[in-house]
């Protein structure tokens, strides 16, 4: 009974020192929540970043497209025809006309390549009469087998956290195997973007993040520190008469952490709303891009936050109070 009735105690009396200094708990209270409301905003973006980045299929995919193979003709020129081919075929020992197993491994065996794909002419044709829907009827003037306008083509896969550099490698590594450059298709431009994209945001939010904490806690920190003044011989007294340096310093730390939990409470609010009113809306014009309903983030927010706040809060006051329980 008298360990709930201390724990009450406690409580109220750290609920009392927030009114106590008012404006120094306010500014605490919004420096926090504004801490936690940009490095909210700035992970959802990046995590929405990420899984756009994760949906585009053609960001992280190469397509190496294959020649016809050339017809040989009759009489002379098809002799000629079929020598020229011969020799390309001699410059290359790999097949740049058709499927080839040998090529296909080799291209799989690229460092940071995940995975190799052969489309024939036939499935990219019927591949791209899928894609146009209603508008596909231009393609009633060309046959799959007969006159199919398309190549055929490797799609290559390569890991979604590979860098320009190895892209870059992996294309010069296939221009070697005798493809020419303009049949390597890739989007090293927009996949660079991306990714500089998302490190400038996570930059910015890691700077943000740490100068609102410092701030956050140096509010709390001077917000404890005017209580501990006013009530500065009622803790002396205290000690004197043998109380516990945690009995002394429970109220002070609960305050901290009800400004924590308060501001996390708080700033989960507004993070709901600027996500799913003002981030969703302007994100909505572009139609090609998706964004995760609220509810995917709710609960690592709702922990992440309340951990930043009941951290600032403990540090802060543990930090403030130590000097006054020396006696």
């Amino acid at each position: 009974m008298k360990l709930i009735n201390t724990f009450f105690f406690h409580i109220a009396q750290g609920i009392k020192g927030i009114f106590r200094n008012p404006i120094m708990s306010t500014a605490s209270l919004l420096v926090l929540v504004c801490c936690m409301v940009v490095t909210g905003t700035f992970a959802l973006i990046i995590d929405n970043i990420n899984k756009n980045f994760e949906a585009l299929d053609d960001v992280n995919k190469m397509i190496v497209w294959l020649d016809d193979a050339p017809e040989a003709e009759k009489g002379e020129e098809g002799e000629k025809s079929e020598e020229s081919a011969e020799e390309s075929k001699e410059e290359s020992e790999y097949n740049l006309h058709e499927y080839d197993k040998k090529t296909e491994d080799a291209i799989k065996a690229l460092e940071h390549v995940v995975d190799v794909v052969f489309m024939s002419k036939q499935e990219a044709f019927e591949e791209f009469k899928q894609s146009e829907g209603s508008d596909a009827e231009f393609l009633d003037w060309f046959d799959a087998e007969e006159n199919n306008p398309l190549r055929a083509s490797y799609r290559i896969t390569f890991a979604s956290d590979t860098d320009t550099e190895n892209i870059r490698y992996i294309k010069k590594a296939i221009a070697k195997m005798g493809f020419a450059e303009e049949n390597i298709d890739e989007n090293i431009d927009l996949y660079d973007n991306l990714i500089n994209v998302k490190g400038a945001l996570t930059t910015i939010a890691i700077w943000l993040l740490a100068v609102l904490f410092v701030i956050s806690l140096f509010i709390i920190m001077n917000s404890t520190r005017l209580g501990l003044h006013s009530r500065r011989e009622e803790i002396q007294i205290m000690r004197y008469v043998g109380a516990t340096n945690s009995f002394v310093r429970a109220p002070f730390v609960i305050e901290g952490v009800v400004i924590g939990l308060v501001s996390a409470a708080i700033a989960l609010g507004i993070e709901y709303y600027l996500y799913t009113q003002v981030i969703s809306g302007v994100i909505r014009q572009y139609q090609a891009i998706v964004i995760a309903p609220f509810t995917n983030y709710l609960l690592v927010l709702s922990i992440a936050f309340a951990a930043i706040g009941v951290f600032a809060g403990l540090f802060g006051s543990v930090i403030s109070i130590r000097k006054y329980l020396r006696v």
